[in-house]
């Protein structure tokens, strides 16, 4: 199998099941949910586990870019912060307010050029810094 076709959902999910796990674990702690201490150490170990995954997800998209390391922080910025699960659902934000964004953009055709025109100047920018 292409892992960099079944990586990303494979990612995303446990994503999630990191989020479902960590209000879990803050319910128990702020004694809104029950559990036993072997529960409640188990959710721990699993969550820490998850974290090498996230780290894991980086370390393959950096080797599947072609960048070299400055380069690819540079223009992941976005991707190498989500690896902190806590904003990891922020990546889900972003793809779904692009791809809005993207739909109302292509019908008007001079905003779509404007849009280009800025994209491209930010880009030529930031690669001077």
């Amino acid at each position: 199998m292409d892992a960099k076709r079944w990586w990303p959902p494979f990612a995303e999910i446990v994503a999630l099941v990191w989020i479902v796990l960590f209000v879990v674990d803050v319910a128990i702690v702020v004694d809104v949910l029950a559990a036993s201490e072997s529960l409640t150490e188990t959710i721990r170990t699993v969550l820490q586990w998850l974290l090498v995954v996230f780290l894991l997800d980086v370390a393959l998209l950096y080797r599947w870019s072609e960048h070299d390391p400055r380069g690819f922080v540079r223009s992941n910025w976005f991707l190498v912060l989500t690896v902190v699960p806590w904003f990891r659902p922020l990546r889900l934000l972003r793809i779904g307010r692009s791809i809005r964004a993207l739909r109302q953009l292509t019908g008007i055709r001079r905003v779509g050029s404007f849009v280009n025109k800025v994209r491209r100047k930010c880009h030529s920018l930031w690669h001077r810094l």
